[in-house]
């Protein structure tokens, strides 16, 4: 079957991570599924072929991109302007959002567009009961949100990965993130750990003040902050450690994949993180916001190769416990 697999979003997240796993899931199952998604959405490179348009594109735009690419089948995560195209199109269609998702402004006739996809799924993010009410009406299923992982190793390494040993942190260059708490400890670890390198990706207004507090400790040649516009997971892939200073995360998708990929991480204490991460088994969690804390916590890692491979093993297991097998078969369940 030919699916065309929509990655949407708002401002602040993007459905990317997800839909372009899942396509590259059903293409090898067998079935021929193409990537759309607004110009500068999708990062790095993908499996399968990626089809961009512009954000104010129209249903009727988008819906000649789909008879060009003879789509028979649609899934949308978290865009419903190509829910309506594919009403327009007369094409089956499949919703699928993160529970709690917010649209950048709200659209009126939601749930009358959902009313008649083939089932909406809610991605799951908390242990706690669905809350329904949004979803009155509609054909709803739940499944977990699973990790997008991939097989660690220590070769090829990125370019920006300066040294033998790698630490990566990524998300928003905001307050919430705590990077400035992040280059706080690193300045402090630095010039005791030579042969180590931080890597921060991400893109935001805190850049500039980041990249200050660098020059000014002198950080420049074991510290670089690099724009998420190229393949987050490479760097995952070839890291050593992974750490997670956000003080108040609304997700942890990228804490979840660091440690399916066999990442030790370290990482501030919020319900999100405790969800996933049990403290010192397959991860150490430090008090949000302390410096000390997380400066102790991820020195420990840094001079203990034992410890981050015993932490490294059971944070992979995370995989066989959000499988994206067992996400990829809800869709494919409903494509017949």
């Amino acid at each position: 079957m030919k699916i065309a697999i929509f990655a949407g979003g708002n401002k602040t997240f993007t459905a990317s991570r997800l839909a372009v796993k899942l396509a590259e899931t059903l293409t090898g199952q067998g079935h021929e599924a193409v990537v759309f998604a607004v110009k500068g959405k999708v990062k790095g490179k993908t499996q399968v072929p990626l089809v961009e348009y512009a954000a104010v594109a129209k249903p009727k735009t988008l819906e000649g991109l789909l008879k060009k690419a003879e789509a028979q089948f649609v899934i949308s995560f978290m865009n419903l302007t190509a829910c309506q195209t594919a009403i327009q199109a007369g094409i089956p269609f499949i919703y699928a959002e993160n529970e709690g998702f917010k649209e950048d402004k709200a659209v009126k006739d939601k749930k009358t567009i959902l009313k008649k996809a083939k089932k909406v799924l809610v991605v799951r993010t908390s242990e706690e009961p669905l809350n329904k009410k949004p979803y009155a009406g509609l054909k709803v299923q739940e499944v977990t949100n699973p990790a997008v992982w991939v097989e660690h190793y220590n070769y090829n390494k990125p370019d920006c990965f300066k040294k033998e040993n790698n630490i990566v942190a990524v998300g928003k260059l905001v307050k919430e993130s705590g990077f400035d708490n992040l280059l706080k400890t690193w300045a402090r670890l630095a010039p005791a750990h030579s042969s180590w390198h931080l890597t921060i990706v991400g893109d935001g207004t805190g850049k500039t003040a980041l990249k200050k507090f660098i020059a000014k400790n002198g950080l420049e040649e074991s510290t670089e902050i690099v724009s998420e516009d190229g393949d987050v997971y490479s760097l995952l892939r070839n890291a050593d450690i992974f750490a997670y200073p956000a003080l108040n995360p609304q997700n942890t998708d990228i804490l979840l994949d660091a440690m399916a990929s066999k990442l030790p991480c370290v990482a501030c204490e919020s319900a999100p993180v405790v969800a996933l991460v049990s403290n010192g088994i397959n991860g150490l969690i430090v008090n949000a916001g302390e410096e000390e804390p997380f400066t102790i916590a991820l020195d420990e890692l840094m001079v203990n190769w034992g410890k981050r491979v015993e932490i490294a093993v059971e944070a992979s297991k995370l995989k066989d416990r959000y499988a994206f097998a067992d996400f990829a078969r809800a869709f494919e369940d409903l494509l017949n």
